[in-house]
């Protein structure tokens, strides 16, 4: 160990001499092997001081009181990295740190041109030394192993592992998503589609992603769904959330010695992990700013940039799933242990979780519980008032908009209403055996709602033929979210959400004192639920008023494009171009190639697009926006296909949505029909279970549509006693009698 230390030590002393300038470095450059190793040491220190220095200063400023928020600020809000993927992120950040300071320090002393490769600039010892120094052994793998106890044959695990007993890590969270199709990044493994301005794709460069939702997204008018309800987009919402979080990079960029670091929010050059928005020159709302911040998704470590560390071979950069892939009712329980835990009523035995009792105003029912912070990142009441802090719930992304702070309410209080009854049923039980059971409940209640009421109106017969009848569990399927459901085609709901959240009386109309509030208005904005309407008016509202239709000429409404988190004196997002940048970033590959995935023709030219974009002026402002066919992102593109009969997306959405749902489903060794999981009583019971039921039992209101998500006037409305449900005596237990017991 001795002989491997001290050249290493003599190292170390030879870079902070250079880094001192009391040394010439062109000097103790010249005959080495490996001109790096004399700085590598140096720089994974370095990194790793810039990185952490980066992260707590991020967190300074999110707990200055006196700081005024951003629209970025909640951008980022709606992607917080949990404690896994914060450290995966901070790996990546330091690797990728120590790449380029070796980089440019070797090519400052031009010892190296061109494009040097990393592995070639280290020897295989220092390189041991800077893995060890900033413990980056697990970035050589994407993902590392794990152990599954038998235990995990009766119920799920919080963080979906051992799911597979094979391959234990696909659908868990904090691993990599996992594609459809091969990434089509610039460089072939890192950089963005779009990342060198300059570069032309078929005789064309790409356009600015805000200058395609201007000019074939945006529009001022809501058309009204003559068929559904706003529940019907509410629900894909909250679904989407219990299947992805992609983690994002912290946002800190890290220039060369002697200069601050600067923020993503701060500048307008493509500088990693910064891939700003160009504003186009004739944008009508945006003419103070030339760009529009964006903040790239963390790699996992060991892919893109990274790998060029580990690897002679480039590994295409991979995007982290902070949450599990599995229709589990993550959302509600966490993805991780600690945020299962910190949801948790443990104050007794008797398997709840944790509410602020009895505090909704509209109904006197449970609310969410309060997340603890120093400084709440919500938006406050402007006309003051006490202090709200942001709710706390299974997903951070739950205080988003007032419409999905109720959902995640109702299905805080459906798990302790199943769990009450559970314990009254079978006192015998310990709070632990009720929790799981109750957990178990609640997440096939979604899986049954998911497939039964939402997939048939969202995919069409079409759709729902490609998922076909359920068999039995597939163990050679892998469950984990593809990244183009994730970041395209599940998107696809961002089109159908409405401009105003609706605030309906008993009547299902607008309640005459609290009134129906702008979208924009809602954003992070607890305080409106707590202190303004509870949550029965806004339910109302989902169940009452139409969702939004969209088609190929009125596709995302402008509350949503023109003003995403706006904030007085600030420059609101574009949630339309970020979509499409989104997909830039992760290398997504174009339209064209999704086309031929699913089974449509290669287009040659516009024209050849009439059969799934028949309005030929939509056409037209394709072929002006992009130049060539080839050219056209998957996200917008796929919004302005025709709708396929019965369904509310076109065919290529249709296809990679089949096919991701039927992977949820088939891989899914806990699914609910999957035998063994719930007893045949149990699973007749489940067979009952509708959205409609679960709000009956889990808000004030006392009519509603037997279907929710069906536009029903209100005269044609039912009593919640005419609406069926779950007998929970199925899951009675004699003493010593069987139980369901899940095979690996």
């Amino acid at each position: 160990m001795t002989s491997v230390i001290r050249p290493l030590f003599c190292l170390l002393v030879i870079s902070t001499l250079l880094v001192s300038g009391e040394a010439t470095g062109g000097d103790l450059l010249d005959g080495l092997d490996h001109p790096g190793d004399v700085i590598a040491i140096s720089a994974a220190h370095e990194a790793m001081s810039r990185v952490d220095n980066g992260n707590n200063r991020d967190k300074e400023m999110r707990n200055d009181p006196k700081r005024e928020k951003t629209p970025s600020d909640f951008l980022a809000l709606f992607h917080k990295l949990g404690r896994g993927a914060q450290r995966e992120a901070r790996r990546t950040e330091i690797v990728e740190n120590i790449i380029r300071m070796v980089t440019d320090g070797v090519k400052a002393k031009g010892k190296i041109g061109g494009r040097p490769v990393i592995r070639d600039m280290i020897s295989r010892g220092v390189l041991d030394e800077v893995i060890e120094i900033a413990s980056l052994s697990d970035c050589a793998r994407s993902v590392s192993g794990t152990r599954c106890r038998r235990r995990t044959r009766k119920y799920r695990t919080i963080d979906g592992t051992c799911n597979n007993m094979q391959n234990q890590l696909w659908g868990s969270s904090i691993t990599p998503f996992t594609r459809f199709l091969t990434p089509i990044y610039e460089d072939g493994f890192n950089e963005p589609v779009g990342w060198d301005t300059s570069l032309q794709y078929n005789g064309f460069t790409l356009p600015s992603v805000r200058h395609v939702s201007n000019e074939l997204i945006t529009t001022e008018q809501n058309v009204l769904d003559p068929d559904y309800t706003h529940m019907l987009t509410q629900w894909g919402q909250f679904l989407d959330h219990d299947l992805d979080l992609t983690a994002t990079a912290v946002g800190r960029t890290i220039p060369m010695p002697g200069m601050n670091s600067t923020s993503c929010s701060e500048t307008c050059d493509n500088i990693m992990p910064c891939f700003p928005i160009r504003i186009p020159d004739n944008d009508e709302r945006i003419t103070t700013k030339d760009c529009m911040p964006f903040t790239r998704s963390s790699a996992v470590c060991g892919t893109g940039e990274t790998s060029t560390l580990f690897n002679n071979n480039p590994i295409a950069r991979k995007q982290i799933n902070q949450i599990t892939s599995f229709i589990d009712a993550s959302n509600v329980y966490g993805s991780t242990l600690d945020v299962a835990q910190s949801l948790r009523d443990l104050s007794t035995d008797d398997g709840l979780l944790r509410v602020q009792e009895g505090a909704d105003i509209s109904s006197g029912l449970d609310l969410l519980p309060f997340q603890d912070e120093e400084v709440s990142s919500c938006n406050q009441d402007p006309k003051g008032g006490d202090t709200i802090p942001c709710f706390l719930a299974g997903d951070v992304r739950s205080n988003e908009v007032n419409t999905l702070i109720a959902s995640h309410t109702i299905w805080l209080r459906e798990h302790n209403r199943i769990a009450k009854e559970l314990k009254s049923i079978n006192p015998r039980w310990d709070g632990e055996t009720i929790y799981q059971e109750a957990r178990k409940i609640v997440g096939a209640e979604m899986q049954h709602i998911t497939y039964t009421e939402y997939l048939p109106k969202i995919l069409g017969p079409a759709g729902m033929d490609q998922i076909g009848e359920y068999s039995k569990y597939n163990a050679s399927v892998n469950p984990s979210t593809r990244n183009e459901f994730a970041t395209a085609a599940f998107r696809f709901g961002h089109a159908a959400i409405s401009g105003t959240v609706r605030r309906f009386d008993e009547n299902y109309v607008e309640d005459p004192v609290i009134g129906n509030v702008a979208l924009r208005d809602t954003f992070f904005s607890p305080w409106r639920i707590f202190n303004e309407s509870g949550v029965d008016p806004v339910v109302r509202g989902l169940v009452g008023g139409s969702a939004k239709l969209v088609t190929p000429t009125n596709v995302m409404h402008e509350e949503l494009s023109q003003g995403l988190f706006a904030l007085k004196n600030q420059i609101a997002l574009d949630l339309a171009a970020l979509n499409t940048q989104r997909g830039r970033d992760h290398g997504l590959p174009f339209y064209n190639d999704w086309r031929v995935f699913c089974g449509l023709s290669r287009a040659e030219t516009f024209s050849d697009l009439e059969d799934e974009i028949k309005d030929s002026t939509v056409r037209d402002k394709l072929a002006d926006v992009y130049g060539d066919v080839n050219n056209i992102d998957l996200w917008p593109a796929a919004q302005l296909e025709d709708h396929e009969d019965g369904a509310r997306v076109g065919p290529t959405f249709r296809c990679m949505m089949a096919e991701q749902f039927k992977a949820f489903r088939d891989g899914d060794r806990f699914w609910y029909q999957s035998k063994g999981v719930f007893t045949k009583a149990q699973r007749a019971q489940l067979d009952k279970v509708t959205l409609a039921r679960v709000i009956c039992d889990n808000t004030g209101i006392t009519r509603l549509p037997r279907d929710v998500f069906r536009l029903t006037d209100v005269d044609d409305m039912v009593a919640c006693g005419d609406i069926p449900g779950m007998d929970l005596q199925a899951w009675r237990e004699s003493r010593g009698g069987p139980r369901p017991r899940v095979r690996g």
